[in-house]
C-alpha cells in the first residue's frame, strides 16, 4: 500500500543513509509504492568500474552531476549531467565513473524490492564473499565474473 498522510514527500537530505563507499541514500523504499519502485540517491565515486552483471528489474539512472558510462548489450554509451540511461532487466549490463570527481546517480528501481539488496551489501564486513554471494542470490542479481566485458572496459577507460 503506498504511503499517504505526512510521509509521502521525501525532503532533500531525507531517506535511510547506508555507509559505504558510494553513499547510498535510499530516497524512496518498496513499502512507500505497493512494490512498483524504488529510488535511490548515490555517488558513484571517481575510477570506479560496477562490473558486468544481469538482474531481474529495470533499473533507470539519472545522472544529476557528473558523467557515468554505460555498458547495455554491447553497447557503449556516455550519460551526462541531465540524462537518464536505462540498465534493462535481464540484460547484461556494467556501469563506471572514469573521471577525477564523483558522480552522484538517482536509480528508480522497478519493480521494487533491491534496495533491500543495497542494505545488506552495505551492511556485510569487507571481504564476506560469501555474504554477498548470497545477497545477489536473494536479490536475483548476478555478477559475471569471467565476462570479457571487465577488462575491455577498464582498458578502454583507464580504469
Amino acid at each position: 500500500m503506498p504511503v499517504t498522510g505526512p510521509d509521502f514527500i521525501v525532503g532533500e537530505g531525507e531517506g535511510t543513509r547506508l555507509p559505504g563507499a558510494f553513499d547510498v541514500l535510499v530516497k524512496v523504499r518498496s513499502e512507500h509504492t505497493g512494490g512498483v519502485m524504488a529510488v535511490l540517491e548515490e555517488t558513484v565515486p571517481p575510477h570506479t568500474l560496477i562490473p558486468p552483471h544481469v538482474h531481474d528489474n529495470d533499473v533507470w539512472v539519472y545522472v544529476l552531476s557528473g558523467t557515468v558510462g554505460v555498458l547495455v548489450g554491447d553497447e557503449i554509451r556516455t550519460a551526462e549531467q541531465g540524462s537518464w540511461a536505462l540498465k534493462p532487466r535481464s540484460v547484461v549490463h556494467a556501469m563506471w565513473n572514469a573521471d577525477t570527481q564523483p558522480a552522484r546517480i538517482m536509480e528508480v528501481l522497478t519493480p521494487a524490492g533491491t534496495e533491500r539488496w543495497f542494505e545488506e551489501v552495505a551492511s556485510l564486513a569487507v571481504g564476506d564473499d560469501d555474504g554477498f554471494g548470497a545477497a545477489c542470490q536473494r536479490h536475483g542479481i548476478r555478477f559475471l565474473t569471467d565476462s570479457p566485458w571487465t577488462d575491455v572496459l577498464r582498458a578502454r577507460v583507464g580504469l
